[in-house]
């Protein structure tokens, strides 16, 4: 393994995220002019930059040789499969609770107006497919190639610490700007790409804590199963934001009760309080991991 300095771990992946994204503003010109009825510029812009992200990871990870060991995908379909039905019960569970503490401290509200059977089954079969599209997305970048880049180029605390605070940060990488079609040029991609960056330096200190939390917990999760941990990751995550997904339209956050201050107002969901059992979880796992070693 070849030690470099955290500064030069950290910049390798900011450069490859800058480059993405200038990639999807460029490209997303000519592609609105197509598909101008179907989807906003500002969506076209993220949709072509991720798309970038995605397609680059694979020739990328060539070039540094990285397989699937070094992103713990090992293992035949099925087991990779049931290992990811198996993450996503834990994830749901796990935030499941969460939920239901949240609404038992009156933080969250039931809306007895939304409690239709039909909206609670759409919403609940919308939030398996979200859950499954955001984590098949997210996780293999940043647990697989971003986590395994990390553990070959430094030491495993700072993996998990930088490839965590990437996935906590970028999480508000995001912008307003909705802008109609004849407001579109050539170069408003780039005012989107400049805006999205800009609100990095807006972070809300409970949001970054309790996502870093949840970005590190998965990290150990991987690093538990070193051959096939990512398909455990990317279950767990797709638990977590199903809940999230099935339970926010049925409940609204309560504005009077004292203890709102637990959640943040990113989802009205993660906060302190998830980011405090979700440390006792990465505790635990790191407990169970050196005694394993022992």
């Amino acid at each position: 393994m070849t030690n470099l300095s955290l500064p030069i771990v950290i910049a390798a992946p900011s450069i490859y995220l800058v480059i993405c994204a200038l990639a999807g503003a460029l490209v997303a010109y000519p592609m609105h002019l197509v598909f101008a009825d179907a989807v906003d510029f500002q969506a076209l812009v993220y949709k072509t930059a991720e798309i970038f992200m995605a397609l680059s990871l694979i020739p990328i990870g060539q070039r540094l040789g990285m397989g699937k060991v070094d992103i713990a995908l090992v293992g035949p379909f099925r087991l990779l499969l049931s290992q990811v039905l198996r993450g996503f019960g834990w994830g749901a569970l796990m935030m499941g609770i969460h939920v239901l503490v949240l609404v038992l401290l009156d933080v969250r509200v039931l809306n007895p107006e939304k409690l239709q059977l039909a909206r609670i089954i759409s919403l609940s079969c919308k939030g398996v497919l979200i859950g499954l599209a955001i984590a098949s997305l997210e996780e293999p970048i940043f647990r697989g190639f971003l986590l395994g880049f990390f553990l070959r180029k430094t030491n495993r605390v700072n993996a998990v610490l930088v490839s965590s605070c990437y996935f906590a940060g970028l999480h508000f990488l995001s912008t307003d700007m909705r802008p109609e079609f004849a407001e579109v040029h050539w170069d408003t991609g780039f005012v989107i790409v400049m805006d999205a960056f800009s609100h990095l330096f807006r972070i809300h200190f409970d949001s970054f804590v309790a996502l870093f939390a949840a970005g590190a917990f998965l990290a150990c999760v991987r690093l538990y199963f070193p051959q096939s941990g990512l398909s455990y990751c990317i279950g767990i995550h797709a638990g977590w934001v199903f809940i999230i997904k099935a339970t926010n339209p049925l409940t609204i956050r309560s504005i009077v009760s004292p203890l709102q201050n637990i959640v943040s107002g990113f989802d009205g969901n993660i906060g302190y309080l998830s980011a405090s059992w979700t440390t006792v979880l990465i505790i635990l796992l790191l407990i169970k991991m050196n005694r394993i070693q022992i």
